[in-house]
């Protein structure tokens, strides 16, 4: 297999141990060593060694640029990995001259695969001094020699460390860290990483509040209209909040006690960050009407075609999260029960969260798409097992994987984002595959008539909160409010004039969000109610 490594990509914000980069790449400790000796930079000078992601992406980046390069004293090229190694002295042998030259053959020390080379008399003649003295080939372009063997417990001449003073603290986080879901500690260490930057890589052992006050500061700029690189209000308040709870546990840290345990209530920011629901009013959420025009409008020509229709068709049927579609399973599927079964052991759900779904009471057509879909997937020979939407690559008939007891499932959300893209231009308008989940939030306004049967939806939708769905997935559209406000009369049934703050609790009770205790619930709903006979 080659070893050029294309498909494996590092992340520049994690921190990696040589134990680490052993799993992500497949190689053995030798071969970090023999990185190490090749350029590949250690954040510090300590042991045990560890690795920025950003290093680790440059030095293989670099690795597969030198093709064109010449190969230095002493190495070899590996026609297999592609790389430019030094092997063992011990792998290599001569085997003859022919005019004036001398071949050499060795071992690869990345993937044992057999390396040659030819030389002239001088460098056959040092060659032939390492072998003899059993002295590293890497010597013979540095001009000293070095330790051979395992993973070095000195830097070669040649190397020197990257001088990232957070990473070692960094690694020590991941580890507290794993209690998170793998997206949410990227989003996490992204936002340690900005905050470094702005410091200029400074240690965090010496964060000052200055140093944390003026990155607050620079967060609440980046959201104004004339800011470069403008960011929303919800990415703002997710930076502050994650740098929050980074600073809470680097104080208890050993090493770090001497900081200002006031730092996180630095981060704090002004009150009008709190409205989550502003910058989302901007996004379309479509009616289930639209959202049947929608699938309805979608080509099935192709089975690739058919696929990405049924996966939008779900997306609505069950109210389902893009990375929840595009891992479900044939089997998870049941028309006859009306049911969509959202498995953690087995599919990506939010928070490794179980239910099972019933359809929500829409149009029969989008269930009607993924029933006809399982069936040409069962038609094709597909199992229980298998994947309800695969790559499109499985799609031919026969086209199994060998030594796989199951199809498996997209490792990514890209597909039913490209669905979601061609059915926009069907309605004219951008929507994203969460949109689905905004649209069955909405719609509950219009099919629930009391607290019981609002709490059954909301339960359905995976929220055992109900405050979660109003809060979050159900909208009134401006045309709705509109519509509302016509209705209010400026007096009420007993002459009264109604004020602005009646008609903010009236708004409120038509989008459930008044809650029954407040003092002014009865009245309001008693105003609402005779406008309904009326």
């Amino acid at each position: 297999m080659s070893r050029s490594y294309k498909n494996i990509r590092p992340k520049k914000h994690f921190v990696y141990t040589v134990e680490d980069l052993k799993r992500l790449f497949g190689v053995v400790p030798n071969t970090v060593s023999n990185w190490v000796k090749d350029g590949l930079k250690t954040s510090d000078d300590k042991l045990p060694y560890i690795f920025n992601g950003e290093e680790v992406k440059r030095f293989h980046d670099d690795r597969r640029q030198k093709n064109e390069r010449k190969l230095r004293r002493g190495q070899f090229k590996c026609m297999t990995c592609k790389g430019r190694v030094f092997p063992e002295p011990q792998t290599v042998s001569m085997v003859g001259f022919n005019g004036g030259s001398f071949s050499f053959f060795g071992q690869c020390p990345d993937c044992g695969a057999a390396v040659a080379k030819r030389v002239n008399e001088t460098d056959c003649d040092k060659i032939l001094h390492c072998i003899n003295t059993n002295t590293n080939l890497s010597s013979l372009d540095e001009g000293i020699e070095s330790v051979q063997g395992g993973i070095v417990k000195e830097l070669s001449a040649k190397h020197q460390s990257l001088s990232k003073p957070n990473d070692r603290i960094l690694h020590e986080w991941l580890q507290f860290a794993g209690q998170w879901d793998q997206k949410t500690i990227s989003a996490k260490l992204a936002a340690i990483r900005l905050l470094e930057d702005f410091c200029g890589g400074k240690a965090f052992s010496k964060l000052t509040k200055d140093d944390v006050v003026r990155f607050r500061d620079s967060l609440k700029e980046s959201v104004e209209a004339t800011a470069e690189g403008r960011l929303s209000i919800s990415t703002v308040r997710h930076r502050a909040s994650h740098l929050k709870s980074f600073l809470q546990w680097l104080a208890n840290q050993k090493g770090y006690q001497g900081l200002n345990k006031s730092l996180p209530g630095y981060l704090t920011l002004p009150k009008r960050f709190d409205a989550a629901g502003l910058g989302e009013r901007g996004r379309y959420v479509p009616t289930i009407a639209e959202a049947a025009q929608i699938v309805e409008g979608m080509s099935g020509g192709s089975i690739r075609e058919r696929r990405d229709r049924a996966m939008v068709a779900i997306a609505f049927l069950a109210a389902l999260r893009a990375d929840t579609v595009t891992s479900l399973r044939v089997k998870h599927f049941e028309p006859a029960t009306h049911i969509v079964v959202q498995d953690a052991r087995s599919s990506r759900t939010k928070n490794g969260k179980s239910l099972r779904v019933k359809f929500f009471p829409v149009p029969e057509v989008f269930s009607r798409i993924v029933c006809d879909w399982k069936q040409e997937l069962l038609d094709m020979d597909f199992a229980e097992e298998d994947t309800l939407f695969p790559e499109e690559r499985y799609l031919a008939k026969g086209n199994r994987p060998e030594h796989c007891k199951a199809i498996p499932a997209m490792a990514s959300t890209h597909a039913i984002t490209n669905a979601f893209a061609t059915a926009s231009k069907i309605l004219g308008k951008a929507i994203s595959p969460h949109a689905a989940k905004h649209c069955i939030g909405t719609l509950s306004l219009e099919v629930c008539k009391t607290p019981e049967e609002h709490k059954a939806w909301s339960l359905n939708m995976g929220h055992k909160n109900e405050d979660v769905t109003v809060r979050y997935y159900k909208h009134l559209p401006d045309e709705r409010v509109d519509e509302i406000f016509e209705q209010f009369d400026l007096v009420d049934e007993a002459g009264d004039k109604l004020d602005a703050s009646d008609k903010d609790l009236m708004l409120r009770f038509h989008e459930h969000k008044l809650e029954s205790n407040h003092p002014e619930y009865a009245r309001i709903k008693q105003i609402v109610f005779a406008r309904m006979r009326a």
